[in-house]
């Protein structure tokens, strides 16, 4: 078969071509001819560069990264809808198992028509801004968009003992006793609530060693934000290796954050410590149905990059969606979005929004990562906490006035 020009359906299927105006669209139908590559042919190795995006159209092709990953890509499914192997360089040696139909198209003439086409993604209704170019050829960002604008996208639901607490305590007339027996069902439970009874944030003159006074000591409201904090281990699962090793990282820094959270709150007026942990710990929540279609699709997992950029781009509003799923107060939702909003300006007092804000920041302090950051005293979410601290000569950067707090409260984790 010899060379053609791209039929408008053909175009119409390729990223980011799909999004383009019709005139930008009919430029590249008059100039883009497809190319015919025999069965066998090496189409690209590892390590290659090339200033030209390769689209498969038809035809069958295996790709291989390293020694144990390889996979078939058709022309028509939805990874060939997306540049082949689109890395500089190569990460992938190509090697054509049929006769291919592909097209070339420069990547220098792509960039030209997305800028002057001022492009977003208008099937997700998202946003992609001139800085955020890459996103359209992110086939991981693609379809969670996608999903997420067709009401499939796969949300975690909150663990169920955590539920039978919440629910309970909202009856007014619930007793400490009664949710001492639901409590109870769960002995890994139940011993971490006496943990935390007897932990630096709570303690009392006397050891407790039974979970009914732990209750006692804790109050009702406390209880069912520790119980959901402590089982929200379960939700950060994964079967992958790669998405494995995103989701130990994630526990990992959400943890930390509780921690943080929960130590400043206890110095500052109009918080609460149980609270303050449980926003530490769902502030990145939406990262989870992102990383779980990842999960599912391992061929979205080879480029760590658009694995991130995604996490960027697309945690908060996702957060957003599961806490209101779980019925969480605004004012956990407030936090989802949020977190990152490093600069958040407000002329309200300080809340959990900027808990977190300063929290995460202290995180990342003696870490590789801390010069991405800004300095957490710097932020203006540093200075409307300082304002409620009860002792105005006491500091909330707690990574200094509190180190042995923070590693109690880690020690609940494990």
């Amino acid at each position: 078969m010899s060379a053609r020009n791209l039929s408008t359906e053909e175009l119409n299927a390729l990223f980011p071509v799909r999004n383009f105006p019709d005139a930008s669209k009919l430029q590249l139908q008059s100039s883009v001819t497809t190319e015919q590559i025999a069965a066998n042919t090496v189409l690209f190795s590892a390590g290659s560069t090339d200033d030209r995006q390769i689209y498969l159209l038809e035809g069958q092709l295996r790709l291989t990264i390293g020694p144990n990953n390889e996979r078939i890509v058709e022309g028509g499914q939805m990874e060939a809808r997306f540049p082949i192997d689109n890395n500089t360089p190569r990460k992938a040696t190509a090697i054509a198992l049929s006769q291919l139909t592909i097209c070339y198209i420069d990547k220098s003439t792509l960039s030209q028509l997305s800028e002057e086409s001022s492009v977003n993604n208008q099937d997700s209704g998202l946003d992609v801004r001139d800085d955020d170019e890459s996103l359209l050829y992110n086939q991981l960002y693609f379809e969670v968009t996608q999903e997420m604008q067709a009401g499939k996208l796969e949300l975690p639901s909150i663990p169920e003992t955590a539920i039978k607490i919440r629910t309970a305590i909202s009856d007014v007339n619930i007793s400490s006793d009664k949710i001492a027996k639901i409590t109870q069902q769960d002995p890994a439970i139940t011993a971490q609530l006496i943990k935390v009874a007897n932990s630096p944030l709570f303690r009392g003159r006397e050891k407790i060693e039974a979970l009914p006074p732990a209750i006692t000591r804790l109050g009702l409201k406390a209880i069912g934000n520790l119980i959901t904090s402590f089982t929200l281990r379960m939700v950060f699962t994964a079967k992958t290796k790669e998405i494995k090793d995103f989701i130990s990282k994630l526990w990992l820094h959400s943890r930390d954050v509780a921690g943080i959270s929960a130590v400043m709150a206890k110095k500052l007026k109009g918080f609460d410590t149980d609270k303050a942990m449980l926003a530490g710990l769902v502030h990145d929540i939406g990262a989870i149905p992102v990383l779980t279609h990842a999960d599912k699709h391992p061929n979205l997992i080879n480029n760590v990059k658009e694995v991130l950029q995604t996490l960027d781009s697309l945690t908060p509003i996702i957060g957003k969606m599961v806490l209101e799923n779980w019925n969480f107060t605004e004012d956990f939702v407030e936090i989802a979005v949020n977190a990152e909003n490093w600069e958040r300006q407000t002329d309200q007092p300080a809340n959990y929004a900027d808990l977190v804000i300063v929290a995460q920041l202290l995180s990342f302090r003696n870490t590789p990562n801390q010069d991405k950051y800004p300095e957490p005293t710097s932020v203006p979410a540093y200075a409307r906490l300082t304002k409620l601290l009860k002792d105005p000569n006491d500091s909330i950067d707690v990574l200094v006035s509190a180190p042995d707090e923070l590693a109690d409260i880690k020690q609940l984790f494990n």
